[in-house]
């Protein structure tokens, strides 16, 4: 039905652009009358042979465009993720979650850049415990875009359309609210959709607990007035950041 509307419109609309055009009533373009008038009349017999031809091929034989999932050389910079986000916030059953990681992409580049300028303040490039720092840091920052990228998967094959469908049934059906057969198959689907929103949920958490174990790292720092290697490598947020990191790559996509 969707698509014989849209043929509908389309070739409907054509057929009146056209008759605008070549009414003498109207416009009046016609062939042989001046150069000009029939450049304008070739013109749009043309553009209406090519929105013809390619509006019908799209409606009736394209195929529609497959969810993308995105791999780990992909998005590589805070931009591309937000940008990735943004397109996906039509699934409103994620709307706040969504919100939520865009807000945490924006506070990692903040710590990630105040973590960066504290830690050139008292170590040089060059000595070990800048780079062990420096690892650290750039770990944290692995496991943290490689929730959210986790996250944009699935919330790309997640059914968005489906569930809603299924929602609506167990709301307005007696059968299926009832202790039907139907209501069996329905329940174990939106058992699976709660499964997929739960994990993006859950990762938006692990992202959070990433969050604050560097607050909580920026303020060991700071209080520390000549930080040396074991220092840093003993402090609490260190060990508990190291923790999370091996923690969440167990957490399967």
């Amino acid at each position: 039905m969707k698509k014989l509307l849209k043929l509908l419109c389309l070739n409907v609309g054509i057929a009146i652009v056209d008759v605008i055009l070549f009414s003498q009533g109207l416009v009046g373009l016609t062939i042989g009358a001046n150069a000009l008038i029939s450049a304008l009349a070739v013109t749009a017999i043309i553009m209406s042979a090519v929105v013809f031809s390619y509006g019908n091929y799209r409606i009736l034989l394209a195929q529609p465009e497959r969810p993308r999932l995105y791999r780990k050389t992909e998005l590589n910079d805070p931009k591309s993720y937000i940008a990735a986000l943004d397109e996906r916030r039509d699934k409103k059953v994620f709307e706040k979650d969504i919100a939520a990681a865009v807000e945490q992409i924006y506070r990692i580049e903040d710590k990630q850049q105040a973590l960066s300028t504290i830690l050139a303040q008292y170590f040089t490039p060059q000595e070990m415990t800048y780079t062990k720092f420096q690892g650290t840091i750039n770990a944290v920052m692995a496991t943290f875009y490689d929730n959210i990228k986790k996250m944009l998967n699935r919330i790309t094959i997640f059914d968005y359309k489906d569930y809603v469908k299924l929602n609506d049934k167990i709301r307005y059906s007696p059968q299926i609210n009832g202790m039907g057969v139907a209501s069996v198959s329905v329940g174990e689907q939106i058992k699976i959709y709660n499964e997929h929103i739960a994990y993006v949920s859950g990762l938006v958490e692990t992202n959070d607990r990433i969050l604050t174990k560097l607050d909580a790292l920026l303020l060991e720092i700071t209080k520390l007035d000549d930080p040396n290697e074991s220092d840093l490598e003993n402090t609490l947020a260190i060990q508990e950041i190291n923790e999370l990191i091996q923690q969440t790559k167990y957490y399967k996509t």
